[in-house]
């Protein structure tokens, strides 16, 4: 384990493409490492794009960490104004050049720093790989990643024309195996490959010549240090069970899925569904109620709302229900245990390994009917069995408690650094 004269020693580059002190998901991901690991004494460059370039220096300096240290990676020509929307395809281009040029930019900086520590935590995307791996003399971390989960087959009817982009994906993560050299070099020059799932891992180690002891599981949420509790909430039961999903309206989100579970819920279930999150898809909720014959008196759409007021539903609702069709985690699980929701997910990709069995019902997908009948039957257990569902809650305060980003970072420190 390093001690802190170590730590102060060590220069870290943090490869974190997203990164917000002021948002979750990724974004807060890179955050969290970036402060952390400066707090714990480490030298840190920050290598990060210029989306939030007012905001991340302002809370940079509230914070005086004078061994923190950002470099906000531009791209030439204005492209960061064309390209840097994340909530269009089109970022996954700015993605692509972001890496080129922060390449170029690393290789002069580590000239001049020698570093002794890469470290890529965000895009968590095994096949668009890093670009550390160019650097020499220093010790490469990858990770932690997703990337190599597919959606189920039986779902298709949930991506609607979206299924086309699935497929192309998984054309692209095919090619990405079997020709990218930056996939190829990540995984063979990285000295550790995070993962975040059983899918991910599968294909890290379809590189020939790869080091399976190098490729090793671990969890890429904790729960944000505005999230972190002292005390449970205590949940009063009442007549109504408040469900509550939060997310990205994205095809892969499964809300749709969600919905159409609901309408299979028997009557005398009273329960309530609040919907928060905007996206490209948001647009089409009214429709899905309308289709599966949901109560629309029983669905309260709030679309985007700002993160503290995320916070309050968090607290006063019942049941967290996310059954997305392709995550490597998703943030909101962490956060939704985080206040003592029992959860209902489906039991693949990130999910499958990250929520632990007491927190709640994880639903094996087998057939796409099968399915809504299994997440319908997981919402009426959580209405009738109050028992059950306390101690689910009482369970998910657990694993949270120890599952905050100083614990994260310190668990990678102490394995890899």
């Amino acid at each position: 384990m390093l001690n802190r004269t170590e730590m102060k020693g060590k220069k870290i580059l943090l490869s974190a493409y997203a990164c917000s002190p002021f948002r979750g998901s990724e974004p807060g991901n890179g955050w969290s490492w970036a402060t952390i690991l400066a707090i714990k004494g480490f030298e840190v460059w920050c290598f990060t794009n210029v989306e939030d370039e007012k905001e991340i220096m302002e809370a940079s300096a509230k914070l005086n960490l004078p061994n923190l240290h950002f470099v906000f990676v531009k791209l030439n020509n204005g492209l960061d104004n064309f390209l840097l929307d994340t909530s269009s395809k089109k970022i996954y281009f700015h993605y692509l050049l972001w890496h080129k040029k922060a390449a170029t930019v690393a290789k002069k900086l580590h000239a001049k720093i020698q570093f002794d520590i890469g470290h890529h935590v965000t895009f968590g995307s095994l096949q668009q790989g890093t670009f550390l791996w160019k650097l020499k003399g220093l010790k490469i971390i990858f990770g932690p990643v997703g990337g190599g989960q597919e959606a189920l087959p039986i779902f298709k009817e949930y991506f609607g024309k979206a299924w086309r982009t699935e497929q192309i994906r998984s054309a692209i993560s095919w090619w990405s195996i079997k020709r990218s050299l930056n996939f190829k070099n990540t995984i063979l020059k990285s000295d550790f490959v995070l993962v975040t799932n059983d899918d991910t891992s599968k294909m890290a180690k379809t590189v020939k010549n790869h080091q399976p002891e190098k490729i090793i599981f671990i969890n890429d949420t904790a729960v944000p240090k505005v999230m972190e509790l002292h005390e449970p909430i205590v949940r009063v039961p009442d007549k109504k069970l408040k469900l509550l999903w939060v997310g990205r309206m994205l095809p892969r989100k499964g809300l749709n899925l969600v919905l159409e579970s609901l309408s299979k819920v028997p009557e005398w279930v009273d329960y309530s569904l609040t919907v928060v999150g905007g996206g490209e898809q948001f647009h089409l909720i009214d429709g899905w109620i309308e289709k599966y014959g949901v109560d629309k008196s029983k669905v309260n759409i709030l679309g985007q709302i700002p993160f503290f007021e995320v916070i309050e539903y968090y607290k006063k609702s019942d049941v967290f229900i996310f059954c997305s069709l392709r995550d490597s985690f998703g943030a909101q699980l962490t956060e939704a245990m985080a206040f003592g929701l029992p959860v209902i997910v489906l039991n693949i990709h990130g999910a499958a390994l990250g929520v632990p069995d007491n927190c709640g019902i994880k639903v094996t997908p087998v057939t796409k009917e099968g399915t809504v009948k299994d997440i319908a039957a997981a919402v009426t257990r959580m209405y009738e069995d109050q028992n059950f569902r306390k101690d689910c809650s009482e369970n998910s305060f657990m694993h949270s408690s120890n599952n905050t980003w100083e614990n994260r970072v310190q668990e990678v420190i102490e394995k890899f650094y």
